[in-house]
């Protein structure tokens, strides 16, 4: 009677894990095999992809979308088709810029483009404007145009691991009041 039980539990267990807000979460292989407007949630994560496949754009009902650990640089314009989606992750890519497609995401709440080069924050970001959290942690950031301060819904930016000065941090505190910034101590050499 104890086993049946336990296997019960783990499998209840095991489904719970498998989903997110957005319902479970399909991989590539499982979800272009199903109905596109079925699936909701995505993960690309660790398959090396260098660009992402045509068939994606039939899935309109995205709401979560995984590009952690690829080799993508851009985006392409398609990408724009995916505009229920509120959740973005494309963590440890090798994007040098945030793609502007991006920004043509209405209903996105939630972008992690952590551990890329990213340079520049482009001043469309205003776009986005249900954004609640930006992850940018260990990128390049040397300009974050004033876009970012146009996001009325913003509640946390994470900055962690770039460079800047304390006249930065001290200006960037002064214009985002009620957003947690979370930053490593400034550089003095950069004043």
């Amino acid at each position: 009677m104890k086993l049946p039980f336990a296997l019960i539990f783990l499998t209840i267990s095991f489904g719970f894990l498998a989903q997110t807000n957005h319902g479970n979460v399909y991989s590539w292989n499982e979800a272009r095999l199903a109905n596109p407007d079925t699936i909701q949630a995505i993960s690309f994560e660790k398959i090396k992809l260098d660009s992402l496949p045509k068939e994606l754009w039939q899935f309109t009902h995205l709401t979560y979308l995984n590009l952690d650990k690829n080799q993508l640089t851009n985006l392409p314009e398609e990408f724009a088709l995916l505009e229920n989606l509120i959740e973005l992750s494309m963590s440890k890519n090798k994007f040098t810029f945030l793609p502007l497609v991006i920004c043509q995401l209405p209903a996105l709440q939630k972008l992690n483009a952590s551990r890329n080069r990213i340079e520049s924050i482009p001043n469309q970001i205003e776009f986005c404007t249900h954004l609640q959290t930006l992850d940018f942690y260990d990128n390049i950031i040397a300009d974050f145009g004033s876009g970012i301060f146009k996001l009325s819904e913003l509640k946390t930016l994470n900055i962690e691991g770039v460079m800047y000065g304390t006249n930065f941090a001290d200006d960037l505190k002064r214009k985002l009041p009620n957003v947690n910034v979370l930053l490593d101590p400034p550089c003095k050499c950069l004043n």
